[in-house]
């Protein structure tokens, strides 16, 4: 059952960071907006939120299929011990 509660606790992580890296930049740079700054020949207020949002979503996904697979070894691992406990008591 610990690996169970893992991977909720993981689950709700990795939402609230999607959720940042996706939307949460955008509404900073809302918040406090750079006038006349480019990068790469696009205003600052646009592009980090995009750039962000491409590099941040792609980055948390490659973390979040490592972590899931570990995840569901650990469950798997779990089960198999309680089978094999039952089978033996």
């Amino acid at each position: 059952m610990k690996a169970y509660k893992k991977e909720v606790k993981f689950t709700i992580w990795m939402v609230l960071a999607f959720v940042v890296f996706g939307n949460g930049f955008g509404i900073m740079f809302s918040m406090f907006p750079f006038e006349g700054v480019t990068l790469f020949g696009f205003p600052i207020r646009y592009i980090i939120p995009i750039l962000f949002g491409w590099f941040g979503v792609y980055f948390l996904t490659i973390l979040a299929g490592r972590m899931g697979n570990r995840l569901d070894a650990k469950i798997e691992e779990e089960i198999e011990g309680t089978e094999q406990r039952k089978e033996v008591g």
